[in-house]
């Protein structure tokens, strides 16, 4: 999303640390719904994370990628 490396800026602390984002909030599948990890979810650092739920539902990755670049 905003290409923030963990490991570039915290070392070793920071290697493969990531959150993923539910392209489709969870609570509008359902409980039987089978989450696609390949599909439904996108690594985000934990800021591009917490905006893109500024929203409900959550804003969509392409708006705020939009709002990355304009800046």
């Amino acid at each position: 999303m905003c290409d923030f490396d963990f490991e570039k800026t915290y070392g070793e602390i920071g290697k493969g640390f990531i959150h993923v984002h539910h392209k489709i909030d969870l609570a509008t599948i359902g409980e039987n719904y089978q989450v696609d990890p390949i599909n439904d979810l996108i690594p985000v650092c934990p800021n591009c994370h917490a905006m893109l739920h500024t929203e409900k539902p959550a804003m969509s990755i392409d708006k705020l990628r939009k709002m990355i670049c304009i800046r």
